[in-house]
């Protein structure tokens, strides 16, 4: 009977087990070798995204906010102050706009033109009845004017656009 308690006895004294590793153990090791293999993509993209958008080089000798302010070339304009009757009381209207030209244009030269627009630009005011420039038309209106005033008066400069600074009718 003693023999057979000695057999069935586990065996303490003879070390560890030199069993296969569980399923659980083998599981861990390939969740561990795919997030370091995920991480290693992720980071290899970052890398590439950086590289794509680094910022840009100059072109043919110039800085690069050189190219970029010919895209955009604006001339402001005087001042405007004009005088509007109602038929009962004066009203005063003062407007400040920026031209948009193209950029073959240069912007001192358009500049040099402001005092002989804002001259032009007395007349057209002058058949404006007050009523025509409230609410959103008003500027509408303005720049719409400005617009032909300076095309006539500009010639063969081109303006892209006008842009209303300020509008204060009082």
């Amino acid at each position: 009977m003693s023999r057979t308690i000695r057999q069935n006895a586990p065996n303490i004294a003879a070390g560890p087990s030199t069993a296969a590793p569980s399923t659980l153990d083998r599981l861990g090791r390939r969740v561990v070798v795919g997030l370091l293999c995920t991480m290693a993509g992720l980071a290899a993209a970052g890398t590439g995204g950086a590289f794509l958008l680094k910022p840009g080089t100059a072109q043919a000798g110039r800085a690069v906010g050189d190219t970029l302010r010919t895209a955009a070339n604006y001339a402001r304009l005087p001042a405007m102050i004009f005088t509007l009757s109602d038929g009962d009381r004066l009203r005063e209207l003062r407007v400040r706009v920026v031209l948009d030209m193209e950029p073959t244009a240069p912007a001192k030269t358009v500049e040099s033109y402001g005092p002989r627009i804002a001259s032009a630009m007395t007349n057209v005011m002058l058949d404006t009845d007050p009523g025509e420039l409230r609410g959103r038309n008003g500027a509408f209106y303005v720049k719409d004017a400005v617009m032909r005033t300076a095309a006539k008066e500009l010639g063969a400069m081109k303006i892209r656009q006008v842009l209303v600074q300020e509008l204060v009718m009082r």
